[in-house]
C-alpha cells in the first residue's frame, strides 16, 4: 500500500471518528437532558462523554499521522522537481 493510499484511509478514518464523536456526545446530552423529565441516565452521560474523548483522542491521534504522511509526500514532491 502506498503512502497517498494510507494517507487517504487515515483521512477518512479521522473523518469516522469524529462523526462517533457527535454521536456519543449526543447521547450524553440526551442522558443528561432525562433529568428534565425526571427520567436523568447517569450511565448514558457517562458513557457519552467516556466515548467522545476516546474517540477525540483517537481521531487526533490519526489525523497526526495523516500530516506525518501528508509532510512526507510535499517531501516527495519538491525532490522530484
Amino acid at each position: 500500500m502506498n503512502i497517498e493510499t494510507t494517507a487517504t484511509l487515515k483521512r477518512m478514518a479521522t473523518l469516522v471518528c469524529s462523526i462517533t464523536v457527535i454521536v456519543c456526545l449526543g447521547y450524553a446530552i440526551g442522558g443528561a437532558g432525562g433529568y428534565l423529565t425526571g427520567n436523568g441516565r447517569p450511565l448514558v452521560i457517562l458513557l457519552g462523554l467516556a466515548g467522545g474523548v476516546v474517540f477525540t483522542c483517537l481521531s487526533f491521534w490519526i489525523w497526526r499521522g495523516y500530516l506525518k504522511d501528508i509532510a512526507t509526500l510535499n517531501g516527495q514532491d519538491e525532490e522530484d522537481g
